[in-house]
């Protein structure tokens, strides 16, 4: 019997309406259709947010991990960027069951996140390291989102909400759009990039380390490095944390460092503003985009 927390049940209706509170409703039918149908046993779920993802052990003793999405087309998206982006550095698809939102992946062991390594300029080269590795051009045919795409979602924010959007005024989000699309329409070269490469997003795998759950995204190389800087965050010495890692970054990938400054600007922006709607806590990220403005006018001279 698997119980799941209120607060996902709450995400999950929030975020999908009918089509969320009927997948509550058939979520035993669908472990159990997995279990039928692979042979495994699933067991407690890993801390929950968007989605269900558990530990399952095959007959013959052998691990993976099941994740479930209430969205085909998320699991589809996903599936698309692991394919895209497969090598040695990148969790494996073992199975998957696309009409019923089903994805199998390997198990990673010990599975640790790269927020458990007390050195926090360690953590910093390996996700650089990584970063390295993961890059290629895209196929021309590829349906992965775009920055472009997020830049016309910022600017959708910003017609709906033209008074601004809880803490966030209508300037900054004017602003915010304005960065945004100056970077789309000043980018050089386009990465196949993961998209949300974050400390919780990259595993200990026996002694090396790899990327899981990868959005997918076509951007230039800067754009890649903000999920880092946005995760595990302290809540004082936040511009001089975010600095810190930048310069790693700068340093090990040779990218800009003001456009790394820009991109956080107009991400966390556009990051907040999803927050808010989903009804989730942004004031990390608050205090994300203040530090991004002070880095970038201690730098630069100048508000961009």
């Amino acid at each position: 019997m698997h119980t799941l927390p209120q607060t996902f049940c709450d995400t999950i209706t929030h975020l999908h309406s009918h089509k969320g509170q009927k997948w509550l409703t058939d979520f035993p039918q669908l472990i159990r259709y997995c279990e039928e149908r692979w042979r495994i046993n699933i067991y407690s779920h890993f801390p929950l947010s968007y989605h269900f993802v558990a530990p399952a052990h095959k007959a013959d003793g052998s691990e993976l991990v099941v994740k479930l999405f209430v969205e085909p087309s998320e699991l589809l998206h996903e599936q698309e960027a692991l394919t895209a982006l497969a090598g040695e550095n990148t969790v494996k698809v073992v199975d998957s069951d696309a009409e019923k939102g089903i994805l199998l992946l390997e198990k990673l062991s010990p599975g640790c996140p790269l927020s458990s390594l007390s050195t926090k300029e360690e953590a910093a080269l390996i996700a650089a390291r990584l970063m390295k590795s993961l890059w290629r051009v895209p196929h021309s045919d590829s349906t992965i989102e775009t920055a472009v795409k997020r830049e016309k979602q910022l600017r959708e924010y910003t017609q709906m909400y033209p008074s601004g959007i809880d803490f966030l005024s209508s300037e900054t989000l004017q602003h915010a759009l304005s960065v945004f699309s100056e970077l789309n329409r000043t980018s050089q070269q386009l990465f196949l990039l993961h998209g949300d490469l974050h400390h919780d997003n990259i595993l200990q795998s026996g002694e090396a380390w790899k990327i899981i759950d990868p959005k997918g995204l076509i951007g230039e190389k800067e754009y890649e490095i903000i999920p880092f800087l946005l995760n595990h965050l302290p809540k004082t010495n936040v511009a001089e944390t975010i600095d810190h890692r930048i310069n790693i970054f700068v340093q090990e990938l040779n990218v800009s460092k003001k456009r790394i400054l820009l991109w956080g600007y107009a991400h966390s922006v556009l990051a907040t503003c999803s927050l808010i709607e989903d009804r989730q806590d942004a004031a990390s990220f608050l205090r994300a985009i203040e530090a991004f403005q002070h880095l970038y006018e201690r730098y630069y001279g100048y508000k961009k």
